[in-house]
């Protein structure tokens, strides 16, 4: 597992400096003859992560819980705003949670994160922008632990409501991705366009820090490393409109 993410990592950064170092020399000095414009636009994200539970799954394993899978889906929401060639804007992103269970308890792991980002349009031709991003932000994954019931009455509850345990860890994250947009304009008038846009993301997620597992604001000692990073891969539909700057 270790060595299939760092694989990854290593094509992510290829790819990502080949945008920021070779886009700008062989791309951004030929003459597309598309003006400057302004505008934003809003979208819904769809994605895939792989995450890495090697640690968190050793302590599941030795308590009797099946392993669980680091392939994760994810599904948030973002936008952006563009000036000339600057990109602002930001994004959220939950991931559908994943669940094992052993003999008496069953185990659910999730997590989220969000991002403000900045980048820059270093190839732009009709309807058609790459960039490089860069997101700043945090995130935290969860893990709920629940007894499994044998179907108690509400007495029962009341006199013991049984266990469960909510934990989740939380730090700071850093987004770095290189992004490809399509804006399909639908309606043009005399202050701008408006339309669909489509767009692809691939990056990795890094952490400088994570802090430690807590439970209802408690700190819980030696829990396993683990954090939302990793190889993502996203793909964003939505719509705006853009004019062109005067």
């Amino acid at each position: 597992m270790i060595k299939i993410l760092n694989k990854s990592k290593s094509i992510i950064f290829s790819v990502i400096a080949m945008v920021v170092f070779s886009f700008p020399n062989l791309l951004y000095a030929q003459e597309t003859g598309q003006a400057d414009k302004i505008g934003g636009v809003a979208y819904f994200i769809l994605g895939g992560k792989i995450l890495n539970l090697s640690s968190l799954n050793t302590r599941l394993e030795s308590k009797g819980y099946p392993k669980i899978s680091n392939n994760f889906i994810s599904l948030g929401g973002g936008g952006h705003f563009a000036v000339k060639r600057f990109i602002i804007g930001g994004e959220g992103h939950g991931f559908f949670s994943k669940e094992t269970e052993n003999i008496g308890y069953r185990a659910s792991v999730g997590g989220g994160y969000g991002f403000f980002n900045i980048g820059y349009i270093v190839y732009r031709t009709e309807g058609l922008n790459v960039y490089p991003l860069l997101g700043l932000g945090g995130g935290a994954m969860t893990l709920e632990l629940v007894e499994k019931a044998i179907s108690p009455s509400f007495d029962d509850l009341l006199s013991n409501p049984r266990g469960q345990a909510n934990l989740s860890v939380g730090g700071f994250l850093i987004n770095l991705a290189v992004g490809l947009d399509y804006f399909l304009a639908l309606r043009r008038g005399e202050r701008g366009e408006g339309g669909l846009d489509f767009g692809l993301r691939l990056g990795y997620i890094f952490s400088p820090f994570m802090g430690s597992w807590r439970m209802s604001g408690a700190g819980v000692s030696g829990g396993p490393s683990v954090a939302p990073t990793g190889p993502f891969i996203r793909l964003t539909i939505g719509g705006g409109g853009f004019g062109e700057e005067k």
